[in-house]
């Protein structure tokens, strides 16, 4: 009976966070669910708590495979009852690393923008030392 109540409690706490997760999401990413903006508001400064919340639910999601394996303790079974929970946790890496390319396309744009404006700057200061005035 330890082990079932153990079971239902993880598949509730895994509920509860994917839950608060996909409420950080909709706030910080309404586009990819087809929204103009946000139904409501969280601060940015609290997206690297959804973050963590996250790879929390990753890790208990692992935990919850493997307690499901241990339970069945044959690999075909484990898998063929178990093949979507599979695929999330596999997902979840995975959809992670498009997200780190997403940062690092928005880092190169930003370091490009600014060394246009350095270029700008640098630029218009030598041009403007040929508009200043001669003392004749």
């Amino acid at each position: 009976m330890g082990e079932k109540n153990t079971m239902v409690a993880l598949d509730i706490s895994l509920v509860i966070i994917a839950l608060a997760y996909f409420i950080g999401f909709i706030s910080f990413y309404p586009e990819s669910m087809f929204l103009k903006e946000a139904p409501y508001y969280i601060p940015h400064d609290y997206e690297i708590y959804f973050e963590i919340l996250m790879w929390v639910f990753f890790g208990m999601l692992v935990l919850d495979l493997y307690l499901k394996y241990k339970k069945l303790n044959d690999w075909d079974l484990f898998l063929k009852k178990h093949w979507h929970d599979i695929a999330m946790v596999v997902a979840i890496p995975f959809l992670a690393v498009f997200k780190l390319a997403k940062v690092s396309v928005k880092l190169v744009k930003t370091i490009k923008a600014s060394k246009s404006g350095f270029k700008v700057f640098y630029k218009t200061k030598k041009a403007s030392k040929h508009f200043k005035p001669s003392n004749s």
